[in-house]
């Protein structure tokens, strides 16, 4: 009897080649952890993996808060929210008030909070529209939702006459329709079109949008409120979900609520609140810490410091021809395309060679002719790290040129492609 898919034992295949080869699962050597240098097999590799855009995890101010969060609260305590909520959890939503301007709730993580999120919100007559490029842990609530007879699509990637049509045909035999995508799209870098998603909002009364901002928060935005609620700030129908991870740079996940009304409904009702256990105080008092920041005119400071790094890099990408999808997208995610996964393989073990570690990409979580590197850019980079890398990748695939495993040409045009069709393939 066949146990696993096809598609996944190609995909389980394709993983076990890349950890042979050192490009996935890698073991860091070293105990000390700075977040700018993974160490190995012996080698010092500048890292272009981390998610932490500020750099705000190794902030000696943070650190201090999580320790103090140990020494007075002590490492965890298992107990459910719905019996109690320490002072410091409360104390944190107040800040994260301040910052979104919108009352909000933590919860353990992102994924969580989906669970907690969607299926209160999403009513049994309602239907939902999904971004096929939605990220995978919002396709896992969806799937729930769909178990328990909501209707469910999925759109082109941020076709928006698409999304207006299928808002139209479903107004007539739904009670809500609603979209669910990300801010920032995790791994292309692209975003959703927020000026668009605005006029359907005010245009149809049945229409409701939600958005996974995980890759958005804290380098966008008034106080770090993220790429989202920079550009829809306030609407009756936009319910956001935020990490306190990624640029935050602490642990946890803030739902965020168009009225407190919502809020209490999700913080009494959301089963993975009732039926799971508080985080760690640690990373309550570390995220506390953070949020300090971001209410202070230093988070304007690490902001434009990461905007100056992803202008050098785009840039700078684009001045050396490096096949690069969405160059233009002013995210700190950018994604390299080698085309074929030998080529990718050959880019990465070369580019560790020189000194360079970056997040290998190939299907299912993108084509396989997009196969490639994501390169997250962070505080934890130096400017001259990032010339450095592109300098270094360019001359890694003029090497692949002249050997025949990289075509800059191809990789160009399923770029281009990619563009007119919008489609995933």
């Amino acid at each position: 009897m066949e146990i696993i898919s096809k598609e996944l034992m190609y995909v389980n295949n394709l993983f076990a080649e890349a950890k042979e080869r050192g490009l996935m699962f890698l073991e860091s050597e070293k105990d000390e952890h700075t977040n700018n240098i993974i160490h190995f097999k012996g080698k010092k590799l500048i890292n272009f993996l981390t998610n932490s855009y500020l750099a705000f995890e190794n902030d000696a101010r943070v650190k201090s808060a999580a320790i103090q969060g140990i020494e007075k609260y002590g490492v965890f305590s298992s107990v459910s929210r719905t019996y109690v909520s320490f002072e410091h959890f409360l104390d944190l939503e107040d800040k994260l008030e301040q910052i979104y301007g919108l009352p909000s709730l933590v919860v353990n993580n992102v994924s969580q909070g989906h669970f907690a999120y969607l299926p209160l919100i999403v009513g049994p007559n309602d239907a939902v529209i999904t971004d096929q490029f939605v990220h995978k842990s919002v396709n896992m609530a969806v799937q729930y939702l769909k178990g328990g007879g909501i209707y469910t699509e999925v759109l082109r990637h941020n076709q928006m006459d698409d999304l207006e049509r299928r808002i139209r045909v479903l107004s007539e035999s739904y009670n809500k329709v609603w979209y669910l995508t990300d801010s920032v799209f995790s791994m292309h870098g692209d975003v959703a079109p927020f000026s668009d998603l605005k006029l359907l909002l005010d245009s149809y009364e049945k229409f409701n949008l939600y958005v996974d901002d995980a890759h958005g928060m804290s380098w966008m935005g008034e106080n770090g409120k993220g790429y989202a609620l920079h550009h829809i700030p306030k609407h009756d129908k936009l319910f956001v979900i935020c990490s306190l991870n990624k640029g935050y740079g602490a642990t946890n996940a803030a739902m965020v609520f168009p009225n407190q009304e919502m809020k209490d409904l999700v913080h009494s009702l959301g089963l993975p609140i009732i039926f799971s256990s508080p985080t760690m105080h640690a990373g309550i008092t570390a995220a506390s810490a953070i949020a300090d920041i971001h209410l202070s005119v230093e988070i304007y400071e690490r902001q434009a410091m990461l905007n100056e790094r992803i202008k050098l890099f785009k840039q700078k990408a684009q001045d050396l021809q490096i096949p690069m999808i969405n160059p233009n997208s002013h995210t700190p995610i950018g994604f390299i395309v080698l085309g074929n996964v030998e080529a990718m393989a050959q880019f990465g073990e070369k580019m560790q060679d020189r000194g360079f570690v970056m997040s290998i990409a190939s299907f299912p979580s993108v084509p396989l002719k997009h196969s490639g590197f994501r390169v997250t850019l962070s505080l934890h980079q130096s400017m001259n790290d990032i010339e450095s890398l592109l300098d270094n990748a360019a001359e890694v695939m003029f090497e692949l040129e002249k050997s025949g495993v990289f075509n800059r040409e191809t990789a160009f045009r399923n770029i281009r492609q990619n563009e007119r069709s919008r489609v995933l393939v």
